[in-house]
């Protein structure tokens, strides 16, 4: 399965501790046996990732383009920003 136009996204739970927070992917899916070419999602909980991978608790996907807001954002905010050679970085 591939992700376009994809960003990171935290747990939204007001009452679990920061430490306890997950992290997810949110973006346009396409090749996935249940959902419609280009149908938004929001994935389980980021396991792993390598390269343009990433492994989820459910799934596992191709990071395509990143959204170019969620770039703009790690810009401005001092995170990493998403090249195609690393995409993201998990803690």
């Amino acid at each position: 399965m591939r992700l376009e136009n994809w960003s990171i996204t935290c747990s939204a739970d007001p009452y679990r501790p920061p430490e306890r927070q997950t992290r997810q992917l949110r973006g346009e899916v396409y090749g996935h046996p249940r959902r419609p070419d280009g149908e938004h999602i929001r994935t389980s909980s980021i396991v792993s990732a390598g390269g343009g991978t990433v492994t989820t608790r459910n799934s596992v996907y191709t990071l395509g383009e990143p959204d170019p807001k969620f770039v703009e954002w790690c810009r401005e905010n001092g995170h990493h920003v998403p090249t195609s050679e690393e995409p993201i970085k998990v803690r």
